[in-house]
């Protein structure tokens, strides 16, 4: 997942003339200083204090938030790989209805131990990007998952049923959240079993409301078309 990063530039390194300075002493400081910024811009970059799971700009820009969501939390260190048949799912990437039609496998890594988090999945564009007259479609819950565990380990919700994008791109949405006081949620599946008409018009927002889930941790997201 993307998070958040401080930014760092090479450290400076003040250099006398060169007429004050030995060869070999110019030699010496400037492999000196090559070695620096070598090491700056080839070691791995720290998170800032504040980690966010996703990557905000990234969201935005896919018009997630705000079309289902106001923002993503920053209480939790957790989160959420989404993998179909072993390959994780990258931010924003174009994936076929026929390669995503099976349930994947979603992971929480980090967060506090003893934790657990609730997945959903939604489709914010049904039927047609341009007029989302059903946002937002469910496609998941799960409930339970334990940090560090999987949504195998969790207790499924709502099935999960795979894209079939009638016109259109649209986006599938993976949302993490952190459930409170690390307590089993007990949920009713919100389509009440219907695999249609009852997963239309489904609101995130008020889904997350109505269980005291605030906002989402983690997010991820695919794009599929026919």
């Amino acid at each position: 997942m993307l998070a958040f990063a401080a930014r760092y530039a090479a450290p400076r390194i003040a250099l006398a003339s060169p007429a004050a300075v030995s060869p070999h002493r110019r030699s010496l400081l400037a492999s000196t200083a090559c070695l620096l910024a070598l090491s700056t811009f080839s070691r791995p970059v720290l998170a800032s204090a504040t980690e966010f799971s996703s990557d905000m700009a990234s969201l935005e820009q896919a018009k997630i938030i705000p079309d289902i969501l106001d923002r993503v939390s920053a209480a939790s260190q957790a989160q959420l790989v989404v993998e179909f048949q072993g390959k994780a799912v990258q931010h924003g990437e174009l994936l076929t209805p026929a390669a995503t039609k099976s349930a994947p496998v979603a992971r929480v890594k980090g967060g506090a131990e003893g934790g657990l988090f609730t997945i959903l999945c939604t489709d914010p564009d049904p039927p047609d990007p341009a007029a989302p007259k059903f946002r937002e479609w469910l496609h998941w819950i799960v409930a339970n998952v334990p940090s560090g565990g999987d949504s195998t380990q969790g207790q499924t919700v709502t099935p999960y049923r795979g894209p079939s994008p009638p016109i259109g791109t649209h986006r599938y949405v993976f949302m993490l959240f952190q459930q409170p006081n690390q307590e089993p949620l007990q949920l009713s599946d919100p389509s009440g079993g219907d695999p249609m008409a009852r997963r239309a018009s489904f609101s995130t927002r008020k889904f997350a409301a109505a269980h005291s889930l605030g906002d989402p941790v983690a997010v991820t997201w695919f794009n599929a078309h026919k």
